[in-house]
């Protein structure tokens, strides 16, 4: 646990030991981190209340309906929001966000905006850096 990391009280975590957060980041009212397989959350990344990480599936392939898991990585400065599904393997690179409600089932590349289910890219963020070389050249 980073510094000033909060985790809410109602946040419910399947496995404490495989959750690791950075100063800053934020586990939200209600959200469920089912972390058979390690979570990271990065630098002040925020999951919004009821959002759900989900590490864990079955593989629908094989005739036992095996188990699977597979990590999720939230980078610097992502945002999941309300009611938002993240599935395992899934990278949230840094200063993305998924859209509330929205469901990411693969990697959302950095500074870019998602939203629905499955997610598809409806916007674009400035990063913080590109934003001071925008306001040199203007």
């Amino acid at each position: 646990m980073g510094t000033g990391s909060v985790v809410y009280a109602s946040a419910t975590i399947w496995l404490p030991r495989n959750l690791s957060m950075a100063e800053r980041a934020t586990l939200g009212p209600g959200a469920e981190c089912y972390n058979i397989a390690p979570v990271t959350l990065g630098p002040g990344a925020i999951v919004s209340q009821r959002a759900f990480l989900c590490t864990g599936s079955h593989d629908y392939e094989d005739p036992h309906f095996q188990l699977t898991a597979r990590p999720i990585v939230l980078d610097a400065n992502c945002w999941i929001a309300a009611e938002a599904f993240v599935g395992p393997g899934v990278e949230v690179c840094e200063g993305a966000v998924l859209a509330a409600r929205g469901c990411a089932v693969s990697n959302l590349p950095a500074w870019t905006v998602w939203g629905g289910n499955p997610a598809r890219q409806i916007a674009e963020r400035t990063s913080p850096d590109q934003s001071s070389i925008n306001r040199a050249t203007d």
